[in-house]
């Protein structure tokens, strides 16, 4: 599979597992749900947890998604944060689902929950 064909994937099945790497090397897996924007992969999250942080201090990761059939990508993660988050959080959002009833309360939603976004570069799948 290449990457293209994983990708095609996850805009199907975007429900899959994130890992990151601990500062010990071991694993720290979480369920997420990854939206496909442009070539890469974007999962909103909050700025406390330990994806974060594991990617803050290295950003090698790897998604997967699906049993059968299944797609898995592995790359570099970079945090999306700054003036324009709330911008890339509506498209996030758009992507995965479509225009929100309520732009204005999605917006006070993503600030409160410190929300930010994970892109994901796959490097290969």
């Amino acid at each position: 599979m290449d990457i293209e064909q994983a990708l095609e994937h996850f805009r199907q099945h975007g429900t899959g597992t994130l890992a990151t790497l601990h500062s010990d090397g071991s694993p720290h897996l979480s369920v997420v749900f990854a939206s496909v924007v442009d070539d890469a992969l974007w999962i909103s999250s909050r700025q406390p947890l330990v994806k974060v942080k594991n990617i803050r201090r290295d950003p090698r990761v790897a998604f997967s998604s699906g049993i059968r059939p299944w797609a898995a990508v592995e790359g570099t993660a970079r945090i999306l944060e700054g003036d324009d988050i709330l911008e890339r959080l509506r498209t996030y959002y758009r992507t995965a689902r479509g225009e929100h009833p309520d732009w204005d309360d999605y917006d006070r939603a993503m600030i409160e929950e410190q929300r930010l976004v994970i892109e994901i570069t796959p490097a290969r799948a």
